[in-house]
Order: structure tokens, then C-alpha cells, then sequence
């Protein structure tokens, strides 16, 4: 049935006025889990957003097919790396993904997928590619990335419309806070450095994540002072990568 007018202001003025139904949580909420109508919950997680670089460049300059197994690769083999360490899937954007990590290695976690989707990047997507490439004779497409990681209590609501039946998908779970409006700035940042993580995520990581196995340097470059939107910040930067661990 088609709407009216009045019934789009109907539903504004409902949405503006009414209460929230608010539960605080320590695991990362499911869409069903949350109320569609004003149920909301609180967690402290932490957020990696996972973003691949220049993808209209790369749509640009080579085949729509090549393109779409590009994002592919990238989002597929992030999801799998972001599951792998514990994290929840809650976002596509494009060329980007969005993992939850909730409980009490949240940020370790976290930092643990970035260095591994850096290693699929670097030591897996790219050396397949250039061979791939040099093969047929084509340039060579070098995948670059950004992924930012911030942690922090968050605001989930839902958001959307009611399904119909038979309709899937027309509402989804919004985040709302510092944490994961910033971890999503942070990968949108095209530096040498490839991984971004805000002090609050640092300052809780083992030793194991702040030096290199071999050497026992530390990866990390920082603090950086730095402004994201209303936030001011310390960042710390790396391009460290580590292949999947058990």
C-alpha cells in the first residue's frame, strides 16, 4: 500500500517522541535482537573498518570483471580474517567492511585481523594478481588499503522499515558513537602506514601486538595528535603484517 503524506509524518513524530527501550550488553547484538520500534542497546567494542583503496581507479582502469573479483577478494578474505578473530560482520559499504570485536580482548583481537588482512594484502592478493597479470601480458594492479580501529561504548538502534512479507533486508543495526565513526575516518586515510589504531585501542594491547616476533622492535609509530570530525585524538600507525594465526 502506498503512503501518504500523513503517514510519513505520522511515523516521524512517532520515531521524535517516543521513549527509548535501552539494555546494556557484553556481547555484540544480532539485527533480530534489537527492537525494531525503539529498543536499543549499549556495548563497549571495539571497531575495524576495513577499507580497499582507489577502487574507482581500479574500476576505471581495468575490466568490470577484474574490478568486481578485486572487491571480492578483498571484502571475502577481511570478512573471513575479521570471523577468524572473533569478530561479528556488520557492515558493507562498497569497498569497505565493518567488524565488531565485543568482551575482554576486544582491541587485541582487533589488531590481530588487521595485521593478518595487511598479510593477505601484501603476501597473498598481490603476488597472485602480478602473476595473474604478468600471464596475460596486462599491467599490474597493486592493491593498497586502509584499515582504522578505535574501541568505546556505542549506541546500537535499528534502523529502516518493517519487512513486508516475503521482503528481507529493508532494516539493518546503526552504531552511534566515537568509536565507530572514527575507526571508519581512520581507514579512509591514504598514508605509507596502512593500519591506524587511537591510543584507547593501544594502550590495551599485549606486548605480543606492540613487537615484531623476530626482532622485538616495536612496529608502531606515535602518538600522533591529531583532529577526526568534533574528536581530538592520539594515533598510532603501522604497515606491520602477520599471517593468520590458530
Amino acid at each position: 500500500m502506498a503512503k501518504t503524506v500523513a503517514d510519513i509524518e505520522d511515523q516521524i513524530s512517532t520515531i521524535l517522541n517516543e521513549e527509548w527501550n535501552i539494555r546494556e550488553s557484553n556481547e555484540v547484538p544480532s539485527t533480530d535482537s534489537v527492537t525494531h520500534k525503539n529498543g536499543a542497546v549499549k556495548i563497549d567494542a571495539a571497531f575495524l573498518y576495513a577499507d580497499l583503496a582507489e577502487s574507482t581507479r581500479l574500476q576505471k582502469g581495468y575490466k568490470n570483471t577484474f574490478a568486481a573479483k578485486a572487491i571480492r577478494m578483498y571484502l571475502g578474505g577481511a570478512s573471513e580474517i575479521i570471523r577468524h578473530y572473533g569478530g561479528q560482520i556488520k557492515s558493507f559499504d562498497g569497498d569497505r567492511v565493518m567488524g565488531v570485536f565485543a568482551g575482554k580482548r576486544k582491541r587485541n583481537n582487533a589488531v590481530l585481523a588487521a595485521f593478518a588482512i595487511n598479510w593477505m594484502v601484501q603476501r597473498v592478493i598481490a603476488p597472485q594478481v602480478k602473476v595473474r597479470h604478468d600471464a596475460n601480458g596486462t599491467s599490474v594492479w597493486v592493491p593498497r588499503h586502509g584499515i582504522g580501529i578505535d574501541s568505546g561504548e556505542t549506541f546500537v538502534a535499528r534502523a529502516g522499515v518493517r519487512n513486508r512479507v516475503n521482503e528481507h533486508n529493508h532494516n539493518d543495526l546503526v552504531f552511534i558513537g566515537q568509536a565507530p565513526n572514527v575507526a571508519a575516518k581512520l581507514s579512509e586515510i591514504r598514508e605509507p602506514e596502512s593500519i591506524i589504531v587511537t591510543k584507547n585501542v593501544y594502550s590495551y594491547l599485549d606486548a605480543a601486538q606492540k613487537k615484531k616476533l623476530k626482532s622485538g622492535d616495536n612496529p608502531w609509530r606515535g602518538p600522533f595528535g591529531t583532529t577526526v570530525g568534533p574528536h581530538k585524538i592520539d594515533l598510532f600507525k603501522t604497515s606491520y603484517w602477520r599471517s593468520l594465526s590458530a
